[in-house]
């Protein structure tokens, strides 16, 4: 089963950065009433929450999840999701190009996943948790960071093992 950590609202007592779209349509979200959308730019941009009042736990075997809508219209060249463990952002997950260079290539902290997902409809990206370092941590931020493009976001957590 999954335990979903936000999904229409990001988690109590999250401090915001970036600009936070909150969409009903176009895409439809994948779950609930609402999706996040990045605005639409050219290079690196994202938004992002710290300081989540209930942090995701994460356990031995455990796998991330987030759903994303690539615009077909406005590709990205790569997306990149990003998790806060005490203050710190060194646990990264990337597909596509590799534009963004925050971490070590090949590390928890900057850690290849494939290609691009398909665009014009809902994936599920899935990370396991010992691929970006976070089995055994209490994650308390998630950054959704694109280079180029525009994405929509939606349900993100962890499926329990």
């Amino acid at each position: 089963g999954d335990l979903a950590w936000f999904d229409d609202a990001p988690p109590a007592g999250a401090r915001l950065f970036g600009s936070w779209n909150w969409v009903s349509a176009e895409p439809t979200p994948y779950s609930g009433g609402l999706a996040h959308q990045s605005t639409l730019a050219a290079g690196l941009h994202q938004h992002y929450f710290t300081n989540a009042a209930v942090p995701l736990p994460v356990q031995s075997g455990d796998t991330l999840y987030a759903y994303v809508y690539l615009d077909p219209a406005n590709p990205p060249s790569e997306l990149m999701l990003q998790w806060n463990v005490g203050g710190s952002w060194e646990r990264r997950a990337y597909w596509g190009a590799n534009l963004i260079n925050w971490g070590t290539n090949g590390t928890a902290s900057r850690r290849y996943m494939g290609p691009l997902p398909a665009m014009d409809q809902w994936v599920r990206l899935e990370i396991p948790a010992s691929a970006v370092g976070l089995e055994g941590t209490a994650v308390n931020g998630m950054a959704f960071t694109l280079y180029d493009g525009r994405a929509t976001w939606d349900n993100a957590g962890r499926s329990l093992q």
